[in-house]
């Protein structure tokens, strides 16, 4: 006989084929469609009578066995299956020239027949209240045993969420420390603005006609970056100054090129300080260096064992 798609699905089920996602899904299906519960139920007296008449296959009676009879309760249903056909086929009169006459008569069908001999009667309506009995116990705690995994999956979404809600939490917290190290990336770039107008003050007298400009390191690209120092068309030297930290190094080098990679100037800077405690690098640029563009400037270090370290990055605009 053909065995339709859905329910092949409900043998595969029961013989337990299925994966665990898909066993946990058709579960569910159970819980919403009472009709399809009914079939299971259905399906699976056909497994069970197929298995204790010994018309299984051989790789469905292992998987049977393996799977199915693994659990107590159903064990008790096939014993109480077997004791049902035993009664049925040890009926007297009618019941035996029908299994004779029809070997491949169903048990239920054998049983019918076997109304007709009162001595029977008692006995089958004792096996049949057992059997309905076990429906609903079965019933019972497969409908408890889906309650329960659809719980476990409830909890698994839960604290999937709440995983989810403290890693929110910790990124927006994330958020608002960069948000700070903005603010006070640009109140360092506005001080240094500050710092700049009184150096070109400072030179104004010795060197009025050489335009000073203070690069900002580029900590941050994007958006969010402090602003680009604009520097105009060069018609005269420039002195383009980058503020070094504190570890000293023997020689220092700069490399200016163009934000497509390709390279303008490399120079040695010279150094001057201010101050007690501020000193910077100073690059002197002639008109004509420069053209119109966006620029990059990488400083360089030079340790005393002649290696050669980057130190910072600035970006700057002719315009």
């Amino acid at each position: 006989m053909k065995i339709d798609q859905r329910e092949n699905l409900i043998r595969r089920y029961l013989l337990g084929e299925l994966t665990e996602a898909d066993q946990t899904a058709f579960e569910q299906e159970l819980l919403i469609d009472r009709g399809k519960f009914d079939r299971v139920w259905a399906v699976e007296n056909e497994i069970v009578d197929s298995y204790v008449r010994g018309e299984m296959s051989r790789a469905d009676r292992k998987r049977f066995e393996a799977h199915y009879l693994a659990s107590p309760l159903h064990c008790e249903r096939v014993a109480i299956a077997k004791a049902f056909i035993t009664i049925i086929d040890q009926a007297p009169g009618e019941t035996v020239e029908v299994r004779e006459k029809e070997p491949g008569v169903p048990w239920r069908r054998r049983f019918l027949n076997s109304l007709r001999s009162p001595s029977w009667v008692f006995g089958v309506m004792l096996v049949m209240a057992i059997l309905l009995a076990f429906g609903a116990v079965w019933s019972y705690i497969g409908g408890s045993r889906l309650t329960g995994r659809i719980s476990d999956v409830q909890k698994e979404a839960q604290t999937e969420l709440a995983f989810l809600r403290q890693r929110e939490r910790a990124l927006a917290s994330r958020n608002q420390e960069l948000e700070k190290e903005i603010a006070d990336m640009r109140q360092r770039s506005e001080t240094l603005r500050t710092e700049l107008e009184q150096l070109r003050r400072q030179w104004q007298a010795s060197a009025p006609t050489v335009l000073s400009f203070l690069l900002s390191p580029a900590l941050v690209r994007g958006e969010k970056a402090p602003p680009q120092v604009t520097i105009p068309l060069l018609t005269e030297e420039a002195r383009l100054l980058m503020e070094l930290g504190d570890k000293n190094y023997a020689n220092y080098q700069v490399i200016i090129q163009t934000v497509e990679g390709r390279e303008i100037l490399r120079r040695r800077p010279g150094k001057v300080r201010f101050g007690k405690d501020r000193q910077f690098a100073t690059l002197s640029v002639n008109a004509g260096d420069l053209t119109r563009g966006d620029y990059i400037l990488i400083l360089f270090g030079q340790t005393s064992d002649g290696k050669s370290e980057e130190l910072d990055q600035y970006f700057f605009r002719v315009s």
